[in-house]
């Protein structure tokens, strides 16, 4: 048990971001917190809550109350299976404190179970706050009881950990059996073609709503339970359980979801002391070949560039070529139609080109204006989101020496990493933009002022999210995936991101609508405002932004 719990403060103390070196940077760091609690996490959680408070309300004259709760948290455990998979594998079998724990005297067991409890730490909490938002939702429309809510607190630690042992389990027969995953690169590069399935599937999730009939489905509902939610209460049955503990004050519920919890964790240390050591043995964390006629190739294709130019192609192609990079960076910038698309089917009335085009050819102002706020709304989220900026200083990890001592200038670094940064994003809205315009024959002016409000946000975005990233950047990390997943400086950069598009979309509507203000002026108010914080924002950055990077300690 000492070992377990020596090893398990040792892998969740690995995880978190370093402390800041100076009262400046610390005081920075907690305003940066307060903007991702009330500008994300309240917020999300709020949203779900409702959700589940509504579906409670309008369900429970069925004698379905609880369904809507039912189906958050098998939602919210189904995303935990997903994206813990790969996270899952990469603690156990391809982090870099691996072949210094195999020679101690160490059971299986033990490395597997501090391995879980640490990475279920690091993965449950916002998945707690988003579980605690859909319990006060079903309780405050069910009025449950204080015996109901104290027993509900049980599951906010222990929900996640079904979803984990799957994930556990999954990845010991794989690796113990087959050789499908040699290195880390293999299980990069199958990581992005899961999620090119996730998006599949969305997309066909996302349809089905569209011919989603309301009068059948509460029909459905009063012949019984769904067979999909037998199922899904099949595959994961510590929901129904933990759902049935507080909705109805269970003891019985209770022991019995503790017990099936417990009975999935000796299954799990069981077969680690027969999987682990078989499937981690002879691992390693990358295949790099290098022959002399491979470095003379090298060699013979190298070309000589100036150094900014230089700088900014290494920048480009570590994203490229790296395959969480790529996936999570990249990628994002060219998907972001799947939610646009998903908003569209769920919406009452239908949208086409033809209707944009009929829109815009009546003169209907109303077209305008959504077009104007939706471009800001949209450029502050695709370029928080991508992380490109707000993981720019932090991706050197280990390598973050090499900036101080490369014959390149700090600002000539600083300039290149903020262009790779509004460069992806604004590549990922020209291409679906421009082909919009054309086809719904959008005149020439409206076309250059939404690109230009497009290129105004994305670099507002940009500069801050470096800028915060370099305020603390995270450079101690084992992997690519944990430089992303463990930088809270994304997560405070999506904050802020959120808080600006907020403030100049729900300001500039109100404005339009509540007065007799033309949209020729809300578009020159809108292009006033982020002038000018891009301006601040860049006199910010040129001021503190190197300085930053010279204080900055070596790992």
């Amino acid at each position: 048990m000492n070992k377990y719990l020596s090893l398990t403060k040792t892998f969740i103390s690995s995880v978190e971001m370093s402390k800041p070196q100076d009262k400046r940077r610390a005081a920075m760091m907690v305003v940066l917190s307060l903007f991702a609690v009330f500008g994300i996490l309240i917020p999300i959680s709020f949203g779900a809550g409702f959700l589940v408070h509504v579906t409670t309300s309008l369900l429970s004259p069925m004698g379905y109350s609880d369904l809507g709760i039912t189906l958050m948290l098998h939602a919210i455990s189904i995303f935990t299976f997903i994206f813990g998979i790969s996270v899952i594998l990469n603690e156990l079998y391809f982090s870099n404190d691996i072949e210094y724990l195999l020679p101690w005297p160490l059971r299986a067991y033990q490395i597997v179970a501090a391995k879980f409890t640490a990475t279920g730490f690091s993965e449950n909490i916002m998945q707690a706050i988003l579980v605690l938002a859909c319990v006060i939702g079903y309780g405050t429309a069910a009025r449950m009881g204080l015996l109901n809510w104290l027993l509900s607190v049980v599951g906010l630690i222990t929900l996640p950990i079904i979803p984990l042992v799957y994930c556990t389990i999954i990845c010991m027969f794989i690796m113990a059996f087959t050789r499908l995953i040699k290195n880390k690169d293999i299980m990069q590069r199958i990581s992005v073609i899961l999620i090119f399935l996730f998006i599949i599937v969305l997309f066909w999730g996302i349809a089905s709503f569209q011919n989603m009939d309301m009068d059948l489905t509460m029909r459905a509902l009063s012949k019984g339970e769904p067979e999909f939610m037998k199922l899904l209460n099949m595959l994961l049955p510590g929901v129904p359980l933990f759902v049935k503990t507080f909705s109805e004050g269970s003891f019985f519920a209770l022991i019995q979801y503790l017990a099936i919890n417990a009975v999935w964790i000796v299954v799990m240390l069981a077969l680690s002391e027969v999987l682990y050591f078989k499937g981690v043995i002879g691992r390693t964390g990358s295949v790099r070949k290098s022959s002399a006629k491979h470095r003379a190739t090298i060699i013979e294709k190298c070309r000589v560039h100036s150094p900014g130019f230089s700088y900014f192609l290494k920048e480009v192609r570590i994203l490229l070529r790296t395959p969480i990079f790529f996936s999570n960076c990249i990628l994002v910038n060219f998907l972001w139609p799947v939610l646009i698309y998903g908003v569209i089917k769920l919406l009452p009335y239908h949208i086409s080109i033809a209707s944009l085009r009929a829109q815009y050819a009546s003169g209907d102002i109303n077209i305008r204006v959504f077009f104007l706020f939706g471009t800001v709304a949209l450029s502050v989220i695709v370029t928080a989101l991508n992380s490109i900026s707000s993981n720019a200083i932090s991706r050197e990890g280990k390598h973050f020496s090499f900036m101080k001592y490369i014959p390149v200038p700090y600002k000539t670094q600083w300039n290149v990493k903020v262009r790779v940064g509004i460069l992806f994003p604004v590549l990922g809205i020209f291409i679906y933009y421009i082909p919009l315009f054309i086809l719904i024959r959008m005149p020439l002016t409206d076309s250059l002022l939404y690109l230009g409000i497009c290129l105004l946000s994305v670099c507002l975005i940009a500069y801050l999210g470096i800028y915060i990233d370099s305020n603390q950047p995270k450079l101690i990390w084992d992997d690519e995936l944990s430089a992303l997943r463990e930088n809270y400086n994304t997560f405070f950069t999506m904050a802020i991101a959120i808080g600006i598009g907020l403030f100049i979309c729900l300001g500039g509507f109100l404005l339009f609508y509540r007065t007799d203000i033309i949209f020729s002026a809300i578009a020159v108010i809108v292009l006033l405002l982020l002038t000018t914080a891009n301006l601040l924002v860049f006199i910010l950055t040129s001021v503190h932004g190197v300085k930053n990077i010279e204080e900055q300690e070596e790992t």
